[in-house]
């Protein structure tokens, strides 16, 4: 497990956690959960955040308590255990269609001004984002952190200041979805390259000051999530 970073519902954090682990094969259907001291430690939250995400899953059947034993995962298909987390954690769909719609209007024209506009130093973070990305997709983790550190390097990079500050006010909501449609992907690993390939569309397009086909690229990389994911 992995210190967690981002402050907002941090049991949902815990949980995506649990969910990472489970891809990983780190945890199995019926093991035994790190005790909660442990589990804080680790993620570097408290102990109250774990109680709140414990209790959220047991509430939800994901896990049993064994009083003076310990936290199980149910006895389920990892398949099953992983779609009933990603439950706990969905949001409306109307919501993320609405949010994607959003973020394709704002997003592609910020892929456009970055290719116009970015200095050499936005550059090279865009380049250390991409590649941090690509090597965790690589090497099958969430790569919530990343996808989301990708995608705020291409707003700053369109240095446009209203259009920063826009995308920090909705920046929780655009974390959760990236949550939830990362945690979605791994559910289809043959879905991984797909992403990885639709990010590099746009990464090369600004790095070759393709204003244009970086922002039908972003455009294009928004738009196929709603189809992978059925939002329309």
């Amino acid at each position: 497990m992995n210190p967690i970073k981002k402050k907002s519902r941090l049991y949902h954090e815990v949980i995506n956690e649990i969910f990472s682990s489970i891809s990983k094969e780190k945890l199995k259907p019926g093991d035994k959960l790190p005790s909660e001291r442990m589990i804080a430690e680790l993620l570097e939250v408290s102990r109250t955040t774990v109680k709140e995400a414990i209790s959220v899953l047991e509430a939800n059947g994901i896990v049993v308590i064994k009083p003076g034993v310990g936290v199980f995962l149910a006895e389920r298909s990892k398949k099953k255990i992983q779609k009933e987390l990603l439950t706990v954690l969905n949001v409306e769909k109307g919501g993320l269609i609405e949010l994607l719609e959003l973020r394709q209007a704002i997003e592609g024209d910020a892929a456009y001004y970055a290719a116009q506009r970015m200095t050499q130093k936005e550059r090279v973070e865009l380049e250390k984002c991409f590649h941090r990305l690509q090597d965790a997709e690589q090497n099958g983790k969430l790569a919530i952190d990343e996808d989301f550190a990708f995608h705020k390097a291409i707003i700053a990079g369109a240095n446009n200041a209203v259009m920063a500050d826009l995308m920090e006010v909705i920046s929780e909501k655009v974390y959760s979805f990236i949550r939830q449609n990362r945690m979605e992907t791994l559910l289809e690993p043959a879905e991984i390259h797909v992403v990885t390939e639709e990010h590099r569309a746009v990464y090369e397009a600004i790095l070759n000051k393709d204003g244009q086909s970086a922002r039908t690229a972003m455009w294009e990389h928004l738009q196929s999530i709603k189809v992978r994911h059925n939002y329309e």
